[in-house]
């Protein structure tokens, strides 16, 4: 599965107020550093609210973990898994 193909299976299940798993690479473009990978057992997708939008909204996820109730964001070419099965690189 691509990660164009995750992003759309969780706006699936998402849709029909279903969680799913994901992994990601963190990335701070203002430190120029990352922190890992993150893992999430509990995500479901959120809109970016309009006073938070940014030039770089098109290539983020915004999403709520489930477990915790915090808002996330991270990178779409970050993802590395989609319930816990490893994603392939965009064709």
């Amino acid at each position: 599965m691509t990660v164009y193909e995750a992003i759309k299976e969780m706006r699936r299940l998402t849709a029909e107020k279903q969680s799913f798993a994901m992994s990601y690479m963190t990335y701070s473009m203002q430190r120029g550093q990352s922190h890992g990978e993150v893992e999430v057992e509990h995500a479901t997708l959120i809109k970016n609210p309009k006073e938070q939008k940014t030039a770089y909204d098109d290539m983020m996820l915004t999403y709520r973990d489930e477990d915790t109730q915090e808002h996330h964001s991270c990178w779409q070419p970050l993802l590395l898994s989609f319930n816990h099965e490893p994603l392939t690189a965009i064709d």
